[in-house]
């Protein structure tokens, strides 16, 4: 699909909890812009939670803009997730539920292991899907890191030991912790 005015080219998805564009930014990284269903629409099957990959309705979701020009992204938005390429989803796994406490919410999906916190459909998405790609370099386009937030010092220090107990290292800051995952994305944990 091309967008009107922005030359750029998207890609779509109806994942049934969401509804999904797909851009990329200025160094060709990927950019979900999303909006979730209502979460007591969301199904579970099999202990997990149903998330599917179909054409999304893009008539049906311009109609919700109700003719309103796209003026950025509203006040207050924020990042509901990340998605990682990894090395194998076993690894990605023991690192980002295990150590760090996120819940598997689907991981029978092909390639990709979905997990969260507090009953969202995902906080962080692991995949497979460019296997065999070489890591990116120290100047190529990448995630730098992005931040976990906390409420409270006990989780914090909850989290510490439970990476310690996993054999992952960590360094303390002033504004909680740094740790990185197998691939070597840094991830901040700090208390809101």
């Amino acid at each position: 699909m091309r967008l009107s005015g922005l030359q750029a080219r998207a890609g779509t998805a109806d994942h049934s909890v969401s509804e999904a564009i797909y851009l990329s930014d200025p160094d060709g990284l990927g950019i979900e812009v999303y909006a979730d269903r209502p979460a007591e629409t969301w199904g579970v099957e099999d202990g997990q939670l149903a998330m599917d990959t179909r054409p999304l309705d893009v008539m049906d979701l311009a109609r919700a803009g109700e003719g309103q020009p796209w003026r950025g992204l509203p006040e207050g938005s924020t990042i509901g997730h990340v998605h990682l390429h990894v090395g194998d989803l076993a690894t990605s796994d023991a690192y980002y539920h295990d150590a760090l406490g996120f819940d598997r919410v689907l991981w029978r999906y092909p390639g990709a292991s979905f997990l969260s916190a507090g009953g969202y459909h995902h906080h962080v998405g692991t995949n497979v899907w460019a296997a065999g790609a070489p890591s990116a370099g120290p100047t190529d386009p990448r995630l730098l890191h992005w931040t976990l937030r906390l409420s409270d010092a006990a989780s914090l220090d909850a989290l510490a030991a439970n990476l310690e107990h996993q054999g992952q290292p960590l360094t303390r800051t002033e504004q909680g912790l740094v740790s990185h995952d197998p691939w070597g994305t840094t991830v901040h944990v700090e208390i809101v």
